[in-house]
């Protein structure tokens, strides 16, 4: 295939628009007419710039997600101990959260959904260029390096970091669906305090006497 243009600008316009109609119809019954209205663009140009609907939600994908790692990455980056580290992660994923679904009409939180449940059926089916499970992946190992350094200090528990991170992520995954479902009757601040104490509580090894 030929090369597609790249007026930066005018893309990130059609994939910020085509987040929008994500969000609100699905990725299924999203129309490109639709995206293109909201893009400010002729449903031409949409396709001068994006072969198909899908190769529009692989870029809204790899959008989504790339914001996402540079957080976690910038964190991993900062020099310090291992369970601060943690900390922060935990603290950042709440907060992103948090941005996701402070908009009144939870309008990220629905296109961060319909992300994951059409991410899911692409790898079900071996129909996405991108593997899903292969993102998931790539945000383990940001955080398995600190748990296996915790561990080589004596910090943390022998356990499998693998396996530790895969917990951790699948937690907090699962703790903002919740969130996002009854947010009006948590405080965010105390979830973040006891997601911690739990964490890293089941990590952190026994202190003997005298230490």
């Amino acid at each position: 295939m030929a090369p597609l243009p790249k007026d930066e600008e005018k893309r990130k316009r059609i994939i910020t628009a085509a987040i929008e109609v994500f969000a609100h119809d699905g990725v299924s019954n999203g129309k490109i007419a639709k995206i293109a209205e909201k893009a400010g663009v002729g449903k031409g140009t949409v396709y001068e710039y994006f072969y198909s609907k899908k190769d529009i939600f692989e870029a809204v994908f790899e959008n989504f997600f790339d914001q996402m790692m540079i957080g976690y990455s910038q964190l991993i980056d900062v020099p310090m101990e291992p369970v601060k580290k943690i900390e922060l992660v935990i603290d950042y994923s709440y907060d992103y959260l948090d941005q996701l679904i402070k908009d009144e009409h939870g309008q990220d939180w629905m296109i961060f959904l319909e992300i994951f449940l059409q991410g899911f059926r692409d790898e079900l089916k071996g129909a996405g260029k991108i593997s899903f499970s292969a993102v998931l992946r790539e945000m383990y190992d940001i955080l398995k390096p600190l748990v296996d350094e915790g561990i080589a200090a004596g910090i943390f528990k022998p356990l499998d970091s693998e396996h530790v991170t895969f917990i951790l992520f699948a937690a907090l995954d699962g703790i903002g669906l919740h969130y996002f479902i009854n947010r009006d009757h948590y405080d965010k601040e105390k979830l973040k305090t006891i997601t911690k104490d739990i964490f890293l509580n089941g990590l952190l090894k026994p202190k003997t006497e005298g230490t």
